[in-house]
């Protein structure tokens, strides 16, 4: 009788593991505003790590010179390719009084929270248009 219901449990744990893990992968794998290989949840816990500070948590700027996220025909309607770049090496507006540093300055993170960070940024903020 004890064996029987550890096999149940167990037969439960392994169902509810797998189901989780097929979660984790289908949020892993989304596409949005064109941009895949991202994962929004894990890039919103970086973003409020690294990037609020300047950006502000309604993606709007809290300090001169960061974009405004949620403007349509804004940053966000870059090519990916771009926007990437941007976060990882960092970008200099033109009329910005300063840079942004490469990594958002945490030189920590990884190319995967990049790529999670900016899914989040189209999953919070929209595809600028």
């Amino acid at each position: 009788m004890i064996r029987a219901h550890a096999l149940r449990l167990s037969s439960v744990c392994i169902a509810v593991t797998a189901a989780l893990a097929s979660v984790a992968a289908a949020a892993a794998t989304t596409t949005i505003c064109g941009f895949s290989g991202g994962d929004p949840v894990h890039g919103k816990v970086v973003y409020a790590q690294t990037c609020v500070a300047c950006h502000g948590a309604n993606g709007r700027g809290t300090i001169p010179g960061a974009p405004d996220f949620t403007k349509k025909g804004g940053v966000l309607t870059k090519p990916h390719a771009a926007l990437t770049d941007h976060i990882e090496r960092g970008y200099s507006s033109p009329s910005s009084p300063i840079s942004m540093p490469p990594r958002g300055g945490n030189p920590g993170l990884s190319d995967q929270d990049v790529k999670d960070v900016h899914a989040y940024l189209h999953q919070a903020f929209g595809c600028g248009k």
